[in-house]
């Protein structure tokens, strides 16, 4: 993603992993448990965009900046390469590997 989380999910990883409880919980549960806030955000964006607008690009448009104001970062559009961009632009069958 144009956000970079990375970092912020790697900080809440060692906090989780530093309790000793944390050993009983699986490592993918882990992970999913310091990702949770934003996947939970990004995935109602993308289902249910903040907007009904007819264009798909205004719809692409308003959800980037509806992701930027949630995360209170920039959304770094990368045009046709972006995810989201090939998501809400693109029609189905001319969307390269799986869509968002």
């Amino acid at each position: 993603m144009p956000i970079d989380l990375g970092n912020e999910w790697t900080d809440r990883l060692d906090r989780v992993e530093a309790l000793a409880i944390s050993k009983k919980i699986s490592a993918e549960d882990r992970s999913h448990l310091a990702a949770f806030p934003e996947i939970v955000v990004l995935t109602h964006l993308i289902l249910d965009p903040p907007t009904s607008a007819p264009d798909p690009k205004e719809l692409y448009l308003a959800t980037t900046a509806e992701l930027s104001r949630r995360f209170a970062r920039i959304y770094t559009t990368l045009g046709t390469q972006d995810p989201l961009y090939r998501h809400f632009c693109l029609p189905p069958d001319l969307r390269p590997g799986p869509s968002v």
